[in-house]
């Protein structure tokens, strides 16, 4: 195979890939009815209408995080904040071309109230508009695949391409960016540009990229224990205080609008009491231990509640994240952090909070799919469990959308799906997977892919 050839190959892939999403983003997605981005819509309009700096402050009140009732259908956004300046760039370039589309969703409306009246309409005017906050997910997922095709494999380029093709065909995937709508691949897609700066000695770019994933959702936050520890391992102290300095530089980058607006403090605030118990279940129809432990009724236990002393359900979450983390950290220090080994331990360190946090959501695992990716390049024994977790990150969020469920149930020719079963099976099989997985990276030695990069005065990454 000539050297154009995998590269020729690696943009027909992306290009396939995006033309997919393309022709599935201007459906209704969850309950069909556009789901979150009917807040994103009405965002993106708050931000062109009245100021950036004042997207969270009516969540003080309509949030049931910052109320204490129940959500009486009002807008608020607790997304951070990079993806909601992408999408009000996007809003902005789009207003030139089809304003009345944005001036459907007036920040002041009440999602209830639409409900009963004129909903529908609503979205049906609006596709394009919908199709345009997707864009961000499906750039990101080309760009996922792209890297995939060029660094996802080892000496041989079809391994790279299967990967590539493994993940933009990946109908999970596929269905959380196109019909959903999530942004997860644009943290996600950070994230690998992390890890992989980091693998090279960049600790600056690495830093900053994984600052920027923090800043587009918080599920990004578990990687931070993986790439701070090994840059203080393994980088020189300039090196990471530098790295620090940069990224702490752009997080008041994202939010000197805030700042400068007088918001900041009662922004901050909205972000953190929505993202910290928030949602305060052991499980947001997160098929994982916790569901499991529940019995399928994972909203109908709360995570705060004491089970031994100042024991709860949430502490032993976290604890049980953290130990993954330091096991994974551990045997990277200890068998070093080639490529292979890198993205297998981030992909355990994914399963490992998706199966032990609490108040997570169906999503939430989705990042181990790309990683796993990028270690099945490298190692044939991976693919196994990513296509076993490819079927139950699909299996978990289709179940959990009527707009799924209804019509296939119609389609079956019975009255309803038997949910709660269905998901205690998927719950079963990530909890395997997560321990067959974690199995994986702890039984194997280190391989030598490529000769490790050497770092500026300090040893090899």
């Amino acid at each position: 195979m000539s050297p154009a050839s995998p590269r020729r190959a690696a943009w027909s892939i992306a290009l396939a890939g995006t033309l997919l999403r393309l022709c599935v983003a201007p459906s209704y997605g969850y309950l069909g009815a556009d789901g979150d981005l009917i807040e994103h819509k009405q965002a993106v309009h708050l931000a062109l209408t009245q100021g950036f700096a004042r997207l969270y402050v009516p969540s003080a009140t309509n949030d049931p995080a910052l109320t204490g009732r129940e959500w009486n259908g009002g807008f608020f956004i607790n997304n951070l904040p990079l993806i909601l300046y992408l999408r009000a760039a996007l809003g902005l370039v789009y207003q030139r071309f089809e304003p009345e589309a944005i001036a459907l969703w007036d920040s002041r409306l009440n999602y209830f109230e639409l409900e009963k009246t004129d909903l529908r309409e609503r979205l049906a005017a609006s596709r394009g508009f919908t199709v345009l906050l997707k864009l961000p997910g499906i750039v990101a997922d080309a760009g996922i695949v792209l890297a995939l095709a060029l660094y996802g494999g080892t000496l041989a380029p079809w391994t790279g391409l299967g990967a590539a093709a493994a993940y933009a065909f990946n109908p999970g995937i596929v269905f959380d960016t196109a019909f959903w709508g999530q942004h997860d691949s644009v943290w996600v897609g950070l994230v690998v540009w992390s890890l992989v700066a980091l693998s090279r000695g960049h600790a600056t770019v690495a830093w900053t990229a994984l600052a920027l994933a923090c800043l587009t959702k918080p599920q990004a936050w578990a990687f931070g224990p993986l790439v701070l520890v090994l840059s203080l391992l393994r980088f020189p102290r300039r090196e990471w205080i530098r790295a620090a300095g940069a990224a702490a530089a752009l997080t008041l980058l994202l939010f000197l609008p805030f700042l400068l607006r007088g918001t900041l403090t009662a922004s901050l605030d909205a972000l953190c009491r929505s993202t910290f118990g928030g949602e305060p279940f052991v499980s947001c129809n997160a098929a994982n231990l916790w569901w499991l432990l529940a019995g399928g009724r994972g909203y109908e236990m709360r995570d705060g509640i004491p089970l031994a002393g100042p024991i709860t359900p949430r502490a032993l979450g976290l604890l049980g994240f953290l130990s993954v983390c330091v096991l994974v950290l551990h045997d990277l220090a200890r068998h070093g952090a080639d490529l292979r080994r890198l993205f297998l331990g981030a992909a355990v360190v994914g399963m490992g909070f998706f199966t032990f946090v609490t108040e997570l959501h169906e999503n939430h695992m989705i990042a181990v799919i790309p990683l796993l990716a990028f270690a099945a390049g490298r190692d044939g024994r991976v693919w196994a469990l990513f296509a076993a977790l490819s079927v139950t990150l699909l299996g978990n969020m289709a179940l959990f959308d009527p707009a799924v469920t209804a019509p296939l149930a119609g389609w079956l020719g019975v009255s309803e799906l038997p949910i709660r079963a269905l998901s205690l099976a998927l719950a079963a099989g990530n909890v395997a997977a997560f321990l067959a997985l974690s199995a994986v990276l702890l039984g194997s030695r280190s391989r030598a892919e490529t000769p490790p990069v050497e770092c500026a005065e300090h040893g090899s990454v």
